[in-house]
């Protein structure tokens, strides 16, 4: 983990992380992206030399669209099936950087990432217009979205990678299933982290926050516990509302144990159990990363 920090003046170039973001901020969007991709490396068996700088420009793009376009369907109350891009606004300006970042490729390789982009865009559209249309507010609704949403993003953006550096297919399948799974366990984590500002917002999509929501009696005294503030890591959980975090890390470990433990994917798992994993061992370091805003 020192060495994602010490590398991320190295890559903020490709990065071209807006300059008025603050520090933590840049720090935060960097070490995601950083570890992202060296995830993606260890499980195909690709060296960092080899590795295209210009696969993180597009990852980073397409993440920025996707969560512009997750903010602008968040302002809408039926959210559509088709986006509308308007010159000049927000969501036209990351779809623009998106696409032009792809056209540095070769043709097909174009042709394949567009593919890409459109079909987890298009999957993406419709899970949130079904989930909207459903007026669902429990946890199956909100496993069924988060799946369709976090899953899929983190799932594409393998994909991504594995088309630029022409990855064989079923390595690539298997590194996008891995991946998938990656995107859940990375948002059972956050989602604890937003349980105070989803409640406020009445922000149904929360994992945690619909378990927590089983117990009223744990929901109730956490509530209370951290009225004036603004997050709430997995240890303040624990000791509030101790049914909910042993429910949230049983979802989060069913995640974890879908990832293969040979082939390269075992370092993926390890990675997570220092960082974000409920179960892993460094609690130091998850504490650090609570605080950074991924």
């Amino acid at each position: 983990m020192v060495g994602y920090v010490i590398e991320l003046p190295l890559r903020w170039n490709y990065l071209a992380l807006k300059p008025h973001l603050p520090i933590h901020t840049k720090l935060g969007y960097g070490l995601m992206l950083n570890a992202i991709t060296d995830m993606w490396l260890l499980t195909v068996g690709l060296n960092r030399k080899d590795l295209n700088p210009a696969s993180i420009t597009v990852v980073k793009n397409y993440i920025g669209f996707l969560n512009t376009m997750d903010d602008y369907l968040d302002d809408i109350d039926d959210r559509p099936t088709t986006l509308r891009f308007k010159k000049g606004d927000e969501l036209w300006e990351r779809r623009k950087e998106l696409f032009e970042s792809v056209r540095q490729f070769d043709p097909q390789v174009q042709k394949k990432l567009k593919r890409t982009i459109s079909a987890s865009t298009f999957t993406m559209l419709g899970a949130m217009a079904k989930f909207k249309k459903s007026g669902a507010s429990d946890l199956a609704g909100a496993l069924f979205i988060r799946e369709a949403t976090a899953g899929e993003i983190c799932r594409a953006t393998a994909e991504l990678f594995n088309v630029i550096h022409e990855v064989p297919v079923d390595k690539a399948k298997a590194v996008e299933a891995a991946f998938w799974n990656v995107g859940m366990v990375l948002q059972v984590h956050d989602d604890v982290g937003d349980i105070l500002k989803d409640e406020r917002e009445g922000f149904s999509e929360n994992l945690v926050l619909q378990i927590l929501n089983r117990r009223p009696v744990e929901k109730a005294r956490l509530m209370q516990a951290l009225a004036r503030r603004k997050g709430c890591g997995y240890g303040t959980l624990v000791r509030l509302a101790p049914e909910t975090a042993r429910e949230a890390r049983v979802l989060q470990e069913r995640y974890l144990a879908a990832i293969p433990e040979s082939g390269g994917f075992e370092r993926i798992r390890c990675l997570l159990n220092l960082s974000v994993s409920f179960g892993g061992q460094s609690v130091a370091l998850r504490s650090i990363i609570d605080r950074l805003d991924l």
